[in-house]
């Protein structure tokens, strides 16, 4: 996977193994291997390389745990919830563009690994758009604004 350049690191969000474990037994959510080892370099973390294609901007990717900013903990309840949000169990916000509007991975038998962009209150079929087969080809294919 493609190494991204740091421009700010909020503070108080470094993300360990341990709080990655018991986030995922707190939350019945079991992260893919690729996503634990980005959440602990990446999480809570601003990138120059933030264009994806040229119609999606990553304005941060998200921290662990709730804080004083948007976190995976702080939306992902929302994610689940049918009326308020996406209503599926399987996506993983893992950052947002200058709107706060999520991007999410899939931990879906049917899509596994795919990303997702919400889309939700948008003129949309879908709440979700599916923007990358994987989230591997989403970080290699992101690239300076």
């Amino acid at each position: 996977m493609k190494k991204l350049t740091i421009k700010f690191k909020f503070d108080g969000v470094d993300t360990s193994t341990n709080e990655i474990s018991l986030f995922e037994r707190k939350y019945h959510v079991i992260f893919p291997d690729y996503l634990k080892a980005f959440l602990l370099i990446y999480g809570g973390t601003r990138v120059e390389e933030n264009k994806y294609l040229t119609q999606y901007t990553v304005s941060n990717f998200l921290p662990l745990l709730e804080n004083r900013n948007a976190s995976i903990e702080m939306i992902l309840p929302v994610v689940r919830d049918e009326e308020e949000g996406v209503g599926r169990n399987d996506l993983i916000p893992f950052a947002t563009d200058p709107g706060g509007r999520p991007f999410y991975v899939s931990t879906g038998e049917s899509d596994k690994g795919c990303v997702y962009y919400d889309v939700f209150g948008l003129v949309a079929d879908t709440p979700v758009r599916k923007i990358a087969d994987t989230f591997e080809e989403f970080i290699n294919k992101l690239e300076k604004e």
